[in-house]
């Protein structure tokens, strides 16, 4: 009865260990702006849906949109994510800073 116990365990943990992993899609350093995976954000219309998912993807605390002839301000911030924009609210350019 024990060797059947103990079989049962060993191959439970045996499978366990062959199930991949799922993917998490929170970036590795909260906080940190990444535009790794903001490609998709380029050539969209801006709207505040749009703004939430480049948060998400990038990991950035922030997101600042930049419109043509706006005046912004140029310190560095590792946590902003930056969405320049074009005459149209288009997305034209991503970056962080």
């Amino acid at each position: 009865m024990f060797k059947r116990s103990l079989l049962a365990v060993v191959v439970s943990g045996s499978l366990a260990a062959c199930v991949a992993p799922t993917q998490s899609s929170a970036p590795t350093t909260p906080g940190v702006c990444s535009t790794e995976r903001t490609s998709s954000i380029q050539g969209h219309h801006i709207s505040p849906e749009l703004e939430q998912k480049a948060e998400q993807l990038s990991g950035a605390s922030t997101v600042r949109v930049l419109r043509p002839g706006q005046v912004i301000t140029r310190e560095y911030r590792a946590d902003r994510l930056n969405l320049q924009l074009d005459s149209y609210d288009v997305v034209v350019r991503v970056h962080c800073g």
